[in-house]
């Protein structure tokens, strides 16, 4: 997390400099932001032989935007998330563990409705849809011994956002979400995943900073 809090830096003192020299604002703009997403579906049920599994991930996403007026804008994002769950329980009364990787990278054209609450704070809603690779790692210790998997696939991708936005320089602001994310591309794994739902669900906390060109 600490090479998040400098990137963020780095993107604020960007929108310091450019809010000094007062310059115009265009169109364009990119906004970066650290999230942390709350699994709200499990990716394995229970059964009589292994337990459920969640998996919360963290990460980062970078979107470019293009505003068409004061209240419409345009996006594309391309995010990158990570996370990993050990689950421990016993099978025929001896003691296994279960540990799951999950990592994603998407890509996601959207659309933003911003309206303005006071001067310089703002509310922001929008939506976004395109497509997510996920790369999942299995891995079992059983007997003590360990065993692993791992398989990755592409899946429809979607979000669903709403937020505030304090501007803070002419051309800076620092924003707080939440988003709802749908990611459809989980792989199956032979045994404790086969003929489960591949989607992940997740309730993701974003804070960011956009800057505006």
């Amino acid at each position: 997390m600490k090479k998040t809090a400098i990137t963020l830096l780095a993107c604020a003192a960007l929108g310091v400099a450019y809010g000094q020299d007062e310059q115009q604002k265009s169109g364009f703009g990119l906004e970066l932001n650290a999230a942390y997403n709350f699994a709200l579906k499990d990716i394995s049920k229970a059964s009589d032989e292994y337990p459920s599994i969640k998996v919360d991930t963290y990460g980062l996403d970078l979107t470019a935007l293009y505003r068409l007026d004061e209240n419409n804008t345009l996006n594309i994002r391309f995010g990158w998330t990570t996370g990993d769950e050990d689950t421990d329980f016993l099978y025929d009364e001896l003691a296994d563990s279960l540990k799951t990787e999950l990592t994603n990278i998407y890509i996601m054209p959207g659309y933003r409705y911003t309206g303005k609450i006071t001067e310089g704070l703002s509310f922001f809603g929008g939506v976004n849809v395109g497509l997510a690779q996920t790369k999942a790692k299995l891995e079992e210790t059983f007997y003590g011994e360990t065993w692993s998997e791992s398989k990755s696939k592409w899946g429809f991708a979607w979000s669903a956002e709403i937020g505030l936005s304090q501007q803070i320089t002419n051309t800076g602001s620092v924003t707080l979400a939440l988003q709802l994310q749908g990611l459809h591309g989980r792989p199956s794994f032979n045994q404790e995943f086969e003929g489960k739902s591949e989607a992940q669900l997740n309730l993701g906390v974003r804070l960011g900073y956009s800057c505006q060109f």
